[in-house]
C-alpha cells in the first residue's frame, strides 16, 4: 500500500533530538523495509509544473529541511553514507554516461545522415533528461529507496519487485561483463601481435577491475572517475584531430538516410545506449547529501555528454564519411603509430574505472542477498576492519568472476548484449521512469502534466519492440560467424 506525501512540520529542538535517535535493524533484515510515517496528516498535493518543478531543483541555497533527512531509515548502518556533494555526482554520471557508446555514434549518423542523426540525438538528450527527472521526483518522496527494486516493492508489491530486481541486475551483470570484454580485445588489439591468447587478457582484465573494485562506495569512485573522464575525452580529441588527415577530402556526406528499416534501427539503439544510466540513479542519489541537488548533477552530465557525443559524431561524419575508413568503434580508425597505442591504453582504463561504478552495485546488491545465509548478517558499513574488507573482496571476485566466465563462455556476447540493450535498456531508460511517475502522482497531477511522461513510456515501448527486431536478426548472423566458447583468436 502506497505511502501519501507528507511533511512534517517541526522545531529545531525536536529535529536535533530525533537526528541523534537510533533505529535498530537486525542484520538478516532485508534493505527495502518499510518507512514509518511521519507525524503530521497534513497532506501537499504534488500540482506543480514541470517547468516549475525544474526551477525549484536549482534552488540548491533553500532554507527547507534536506529531502536526504530521514530518521526512520533502517539500513543507513549498513549502506553507504551520504558524503557525495553535487560536483563530485556530475564527474560520476559524466564518467558512467560517456563511455565506449560514444564511439559507435559516428557510426550512427553515417547510417542516419545529418537529419536523422542530429535529431535521434537531441530527442534521446531531452526525453532521457525528463525521465531522470521523474526518477528524482520518487527519490525526493521515498529518500531511503536505494534501487529500482526497492521502489518497484514500494509501488508494486514482492512481484513486481522480483520482476524488477531481475531485469536490473541482470542489466547490470550484462554492462559489467561487456566491460570486462571491451578491456580484455582491446588488450589483444594493442599486442596482437604477441599471438597472446585471448582468455589471458580477459584474466588481466578481471584482475585490473577487481584491484579497482575494493572501493566500497560510489564517493570513494569518484576519486579516481576523473580519470575515467579524461582517458575517454583524449580519444575523442585525437580522432577529432586525426580524422581530416586520414578522410583526405574524400568524405561524403548526406541530410538524409538511404539506409533500411533494420539498419535505421540498429543505429537508433547505438544512440539510445549511450544514455542510459537511469539504472543507477536511486544509488547515486542515495549518497548524496541532498537529494535536492540531483538535478544540477542530472543536467550538468547530460549535457556534457550531448556536447561530446555531438562533437565527436560531426567531426567524424563530416571528414570520413561514406570514404570506407570509419569505424565502430571509431577510436580503430587509428591503426598505426604511437597514438593507436595510446588510444588502447586509455581505453583499457576507461573501461575499468568506468566498470566499477556498475559493478559497486552489483556486488552489494549479491553481498546483501547471500552473505546473511553464510555469516548470519551483515557487518555496518562502517566497519573498516579487514575482515569487513575481506567479505567485500570475496563478493566482488564472485561478481566479476561470474561476468569473465560468461564472457569467454559465449563467443557472441558482442551481439548478445545488443539485444540486451534493446530489450533492458529502453525498458529500464524510459518505461520505468515513466511508470513510477504515473503511478505515483496519477492523482496528484493534471492532465497536461500527465502528456510527457505518457510519451516517454511509449518512446520507450516503440523502441523496446522495433529494436528487438534488429538486434535478434544480428544475433542470429553472430552465432553463424562466431568461434568456440574461451577461444583465443577471438575478435571484436
Amino acid at each position: 500500500m502506497r505511502l501519501p506525501w507528507k511533511r512534517a512540520s517541526v522545531d529545531k529542538a525536536n529535529e536535533l533530538q530525533t537526528q541523534d535517535s537510533v533505529v535498530p535493524m537486525k542484520p538478516h533484515q532485508s534493505i527495502e523495509a518499510a518507512v514509518e510515517d511521519p507525524v503530521d496528516e497534513e497532506e501537499t498535493p504534488f500540482e506543480k509544473s514541470f517547468e516549475d518543478a525544474m526551477k525549484e531543483s536549482f534552488d540548491i541555497g533553500g532554507r527547507s529541511r534536506s529531502s536526504s533527512y530521514d530518521p526512520n531509515d533502517p539500513d543507513k548502518e549498513y549502506v553507504p553514507p551520504r558524503k557525495m556533494s553535487w560536483w563530485m555526482l556530475t564527474m560520476l554520471m559524466c564518467g558512467y554516461m560517456v563511455g565506449i557508446g560514444v564511439l559507435s555514434i559516428p557510426s550512427a549518423f553515417q547510417t542516419l545522415g545529418w537529419v536523422g542523426g542530429v535529431f535521434i540525438l537531441t530527442g534521446v538528450y531531452f526525453i532521457t533528461t525528463a525521465t531522470g527527472y521523474f526518477l528524482y521526483y520518487m527519490g525526493l518522496r521515498y529518500p531511503t529507496i536505494r534501487s529500482y527494486a526497492s521502489m518497484s516493492r514500494r509501488l508494486w508489491g514482492k512481484a513486481g519487485m522480483y520482476f524488477t530486481a531481475f531485469i536490473a541486475y541482470s542489466y547490470f551483470f550484462a554492462l559489467l561483463t561487456s566491460d570486462l570484454l571491451t578491456s580484455s580485445l582491446t588488450w589483444k588489439n594493442m599486442l596482437q601481435k604477441e599471438h597472446i591468447c585471448t582468455v589471458a587478457f580477459a584474466a588481466i582484465a578481471y584482475a585490473m577491475l577487481l584491484l579497482a573494485g575494493q572501493a566500497r562506495s560510489l564517493f570513494e569512485i569518484t576519486y579516481i572517475v576523473l580519470v575515467a573522464i579524461t582517458f575517454i575525452v583524449i580519444p575523442i580529441i585525437l580522432v577529432c584531430v586525426r580524422s581530416p588527415v586520414i578522410g583526405a577530402g574524400l568524405a561524403k556526406t548526406y541530410a538524409s538516410s538511404s539506409a533500411s528499416f533494420y539498419e535505421g534501427l540498429t543505429a537508433a539503439m547505438d544512440i539510445i545506449f549511450a544514455f542510459t544510466g537511469h539504472l543507477i540513479y536511486f544509488e547515486f542519489m542515495a549518497e548524496l547529501k541532498r537529494v535536492e541537488d540531483f538535478p544540477t548533477a542530472l543536467w550538468l552530465s547530460q549535457t556534457f555528454s550531448y556536447a561530446c557525443y555531438l562533437t565527436l559524431s560531426a567531426v567524424a561524419y563530416y571528414y570520413l564519411g561514406h570514404t570506407g575508413k570509419m569505424e565502430s568503434p571509431v577510436t580503430l580508425v587509428i591503426k598505426h603509430g604511437a597514438i593507436h597505442y595510446v588510444n588502447d591504453v586509455f581505453m583499457v582504463i576507461h573501461v575499468t574505472i568506468a566498470g566499477t561504478i556498475g559493478g559497486n552495485v552489483l556486488s552489494r546488491a549479491v553481498q546483501w542477498g547471500f552473505q546473511p545465509l553464510i555469516a548470519g548478517g551483515l557487518r555496518k558499513f562502517r566497519d573498516g576492519s579487514i575482515r569487513n574488507r575481506l567479505w567485500w573482496l570475496l563478493w566482488t571476485g564472485v561478481t566479476y568472476g561470474g561476468a569473465f566466465i560468461v564472457a569467454e563462455l559465449i563467443p557472441f556476447f558482442s551481439s548478445f548484449i545488443g539485444i540486451m540493450t534493446s530489450l533492458f535498456s529502453s525498458f529500464l531508460t524510459f518505461m520505468v521512469p515513466s511508470a513510477f511517475y504515473f503511478w505515483e502522482f496519477w492523482h496528484d497531477t493534471r492532465w497536461y502534466q500527465k502528456l510527457l511522461p505518457f510519451f516517454c513510456f511509449l518512446v520507450g515501448f516503440l523502441m523496446l519492440t522495433l529494436g528487438s527486431y534488429g538486434t535478434f536478426k544480428s544475433l542470429i548472423v553472430a552465432i553463424e560467424h562466431t568461434g568456440k566458447p574461451f577461444s583465443c583468436t577471438r575478435k571484436f
